[in-house]
């Protein structure tokens, strides 16, 4: 706001981008992840199964030194690989 009020755009787009962030991470990681709130589960669609298995091995070691990188948003091929052999598995 203050941004804005002082004609400073630079500062409000940095806001602006900051809470944008806010709210795809709440979106992805608390909601469709965590399930904390239950809007996606009983999504069968495969972006949502393939980042929510991604999360699962990043958690898979309680330390911080073995976990696995899965993006938050783009996960890897191997965790798109693994949802589809799942997929032929249950045909």
């Amino acid at each position: 706001m203050l941004g804005l009020q002082h004609q400073n755009y630079v500062a409000a787009a940095i806001g602006f981008g900051i809470a944008l962030y806010g709210l795809a991470y709440f979106i992805v990681h608390e909601v469709i992840i965590h399930q904390r709130i239950k809007w996606f589960s009983r999504s069968k669609n495969k972006y949502i199964r393939t980042i929510r298995w991604a999360h699962k091995m990043h958690h898979k070691h309680l330390n911080k030194y073995d976990g696995e990188s899965f993006g938050m948003l783009i996960v890897g091929k191997k965790y798109w690989d693994k949802v589809r052999a799942d997929d032929r598995l249950r045909k």
